[in-house]
């Protein structure tokens, strides 16, 4: 059997996950980070996006809206703004979010913050991209 890690993901609401996995992959400001088992210490800011949960040869997605992960030899904590499960996001609204903040981001108004535009385009985004993951994953 493959090494383990305790991964515990928390919102500001509520314990999002907590349970031994084999690997889990998230998006940080610095790109794509896939962590195994007895991986190097490291802690790294994220950013929204996709996150892939590896336990029992099982993939468990979600989406994973900033915050911070620190990734420890046996463990690994991932403090997030806010964390979705697919069956908690609605396609049709994620998809009108996503045009809304594309073309507010295209018209940039004065009195419209333009990182509260592009937040909400990146949280869009990677809403939409969870849904189409796991709809490609279940026609595999």
């Amino acid at each position: 059997m493959a090494d383990t890690f305790k991964l515990h993901i928390v919102t500001p609401d509520k314990a999002f996950y907590d349970d031994d996995v084999n690997r889990v992959m998230f998006k940080s400001t610095e790109g794509d980070i896939a962590v195994l088992y007895d991986h190097i210490p490291l802690t790294t800011t994220l950013t929204s996006g996709i996150a892939i949960i590896y336990k029992d040869n099982k993939e468990i997605t979600a989406v994973l809206h900033g915050g911070f992960a620190e990734i420890k030899e046996e463990s690994v904590t991932i403090l997030s703004d806010a964390a979705e499960w697919p069956s908690d996001i609605d396609v049709d609204r994620a998809k009108a979010a996503k045009d809304r903040a594309e073309t507010r981001s295209r018209e940039q108004e004065e009195h419209i913050s333009q990182a509260r535009v592009n937040a909400s385009l990146m949280r869009a985004m990677a809403r939409v991209d969870l849904i189409e993951y796991h709809k490609n994953k279940s026609n595999d």
